[in-house]
């Protein structure tokens, strides 16, 4: 590619991302060093180099079958494989080695390796082999979320990205079924060849040669946007072309391609650190591979111009301690999706079967078409076709023309209103029970409120920050709404819950904080902040609801913004407790959630598979398969677990 072109396409770039940080004029590159750094020749083949310790070393390359190595002695060989390869990368899972290539028939391995303690060497226990890839690759890099399935992305020459999720069939056998199942695909660039995944951030980088480095986040539930890292000349370090990718302690590594140069990013804060060159036996290195061994630290370099691979030590920023990492909670179920397609799905709340709890069900709103009702296994078991319903909510133990009657009450976009239905406290069965009127124009949220006097309320909110609370009243022709108070926040709102047992009103204001105030007709309208966009809590603040004991007391937030559930203490000064995200669950074949918008959550004992209780979370992007939206059930004890450890 002649420097005009590649000037063109980077160009190109820049004025696209100008929100990515991309410079308007050559930046200056500093040097850590006044001489190269000096790399040693070892005596594996191929064009990949995983060094294990000082003397160990895995290696592969199109001409060279995967082999376990040795420097001492000179000699070479301990073990190889059968067949030649591309590609390498690693892992450290539960105290094994775990590396990911692929063969000359293009099959996907997933190799695990265990040291022996009485000779020191490695040996491989398990092979797992994938099926064939139908495309040609650029790359490969593995990605090990924590509380997830091994993962890896593949780039191919078309431009194309895939996430897939990697399960071995047996656990045992030497050699096995790999099993791959996509997570998601997404663009990439031309000239996308190099990746790397930072597990500690969650963040994906690829180098696209002519423009820079990019970085993306990993989670499979993210958003695939991509923002600039790194630029090439003239606008940021590269002089040349980006090329491999590596990382190593609070350390980001990009190489020049086929050049001896190689940039240094510290992760955390993402500031550049300097450039240094690469030399072996007195020569410059051009450097076309890059490896770091999780084991030790020591990084592997294939030079193009020897054709030699070689081993060095980088003069990385020491690890730190990301100890606000989100950890993640596998979903326990998930219902059927949607009818209809796009966003959909939108709020959930649950129905406790007094008679028997594991019949329970949730109420689910499809906000474009229906109520739906599901069973706690998932299955839809009822539809109700009432049109544009975004919110719903569920109180017990209310009467309809005088008879005892459960109620949901959900927000109808269309007919600005607050719809009705009954619930049989026998059997579960919704059906229809009319409608109050309210004075909104842009009918949204809504959630329901139930007094020590048995009064039920229903409070309901517009897009321009207005309230209204209505009084939900029995008669002998049915239910009829009173409004007894209004008020209004600044901004747009949306989510909102009733604490009954103590008389607070929760109020989510998208972009810019929860609230709460007393949730009595008479009480004052004025407002105290729960919690506020930070760090942690990231618009739009969505859906929430409360977990109730007789010992604990928990409001449960959705943070949109990062795919996370932030739990916050329900009583003054509503102190902040921890937070999750709900992820894949491999063994079931059920993807996590994201993009929240509705949830809801039941302290109640379900049965055996809830005994502690239910989170339902309703789900943006419904993957595996790739599907409209649906909600995803969370076992409370998993999240009790998180949070008391």
């Amino acid at each position: 590619m002649n420097n005009s072109h590649r000037l063109l396409l980077t160009t190109l770039s820049c004025t696209s991302l100008l929100m990515a940080g991309c410079a308007a004029t050559p930046q200056t590159s500093t040097s850590h060093t006044t001489s190269p750094l000096q790399a040693q020749a070892t005596l594996a083949g191929g064009e990949h180099l995983l060094m294990l310790n000082e003397q160990h070393w895995l290696s592969i390359g199109p001409d060279h079958k995967l082999q376990l190595g040795q420097q001492a002695n000179g000699t070479a060989t301990i073990w190889q494989d059968q067949w030649h390869g591309e590609f390498l990368d690693s892992r450290i899972v539960d105290g094994k080695l775990m590396t990911v290539s692929v063969d000359d028939n293009q099959r996907l391995h997933l190799s695990t390796f265990v040291r022996s303690e009485q000779s020191g060497q490695y040996q491989r226990v398990q092979d797992a082999v994938g099926g064939v890839i139908n495309t040609p690759l650029e790359g490969l890099c593995l990605y090990a979320p924590r509380g997830d399935a091994m993962q890896v992305f593949l780039l191919d020459e078309n431009a194309n990205g895939q996430q897939l999720m990697l399960t071995p069939a047996s656990a045992d056998a030497s050699t096995t079924q790999l099993n791959t199942t996509l997570l998601r695909q997404f663009a990439t660039a031309p000239g996308a060849e190099y990746c790397v995944v930072d597990d500690d951030r969650d963040t994906l980088y690829i180098s696209e040669q002519a423009v820079g480095v990019w970085q993306m986040n990993a989670r499979a539930e993210s958003d695939p946007s991509r923002t600039m890292v790194e630029m090439a000349s003239p606008f940021g370090h590269i002089q040349g072309e980006a090329g491999a990718l590596a990382i190593q302690g609070n350390s980001l590594w990009i190489a020049e391609a086929e050049s001896d140069r190689i940039h240094q990013y510290q992760l955390d804060n993402g500031q550049y650190l300097g450039v240094d060159t690469l030399a072996a036996n007195g020569a410059a290195v051009a450097i076309d591979t890059l490896l770091v061994s999780p084991l030790s630290g020591q990084a592997g370099v294939f030079d193009k111009h020897s054709e030699q691979l070689l081993s060095l030590r980088l003069p990385s920023q020491p690890a730190i301690n990301v100890s606000d990492r989100i950890a993640t909670i596998a979903a326990t179920a998930e219902t059927d999706p949607v009818s209809t397609a796009g966003d959909a799905a939108d709020d959930p709340a649950i129905w406790v079967n007094p008679h028997n709890p594991a019949a329970s069900l949730i109420l689910g709103t499809n906000k474009k078409h229906a109520l739906n009702v599901y069973d706690l296994n998932g299955k839809q078991v009822q539809q109700l076709p009432v049109g544009r319903v975004n919110n719903v909510d569920v109180r017990q133990q209310f009467t309809l023309r005088g008879q005892p009657m459960d109620i949901a009450t959900a927000s109808h976009r269309d007919h600005k209103s607050i719809s009705l239905f009954a619930i049989n406290p026998d059997t579960g069965a919704v059906s229809s029970a009319g409608e109050i009127a309210t004075t909104l124009e842009s009918v949204y949220g809504l959630c329901m409120y139930k007094n020590s006097r048995n009064q039920m309320f229903a409070f309901i909110n517009s897009e321009n920050g207005e309230f209204e609370q209505y009084q939900i009243l029995d008669s002998d022709n049915g239910w009829h709404g009173k409004r007894v108070r209004q008020f209004a926040v600044a901004s747009q709102p949306e989510g909102c819950v009733a604490d009954d047992r103590a008389g607070r009103l929760f109020l989510g204001e998208e972009n810019r904080a929860v609230w709460t105030l007393g949730a009595e007709p008479a009480a004052s309208t004025r407002m105290t902040e729960v919690a506020t966009l930070g760090e942690k809590l990231v618009a739009d603040i969505e859906g929430m609801d409360i977990y109730q004991t007789e010992d604990a007391n928990y409001l449960v937030v959705s943070s949109q913004g990062n795919d996370s559930y932030l739990v916050y203490e329900a009583e003054a000064p509503f102190a902040y407790v921890g937070r999750f995200r709900v992820g894949l669950n491999a063994n079931k074949g059920i993807d996590g959630a994201s993009e929240t918008d509705g949830l809801t959550v039941t302290s109640a004992n379900l049965g055996d598979q809830y005994p502690q209780g239910l989170l339902v979370v309703q789900d943006g992007r419904n993957l595996l398969p790739e599907q409209h939206q649906n909600f995803k059930y969370v076992d409370w004890r998993d999240i009790r677990a998180l949070l008391t450890h």
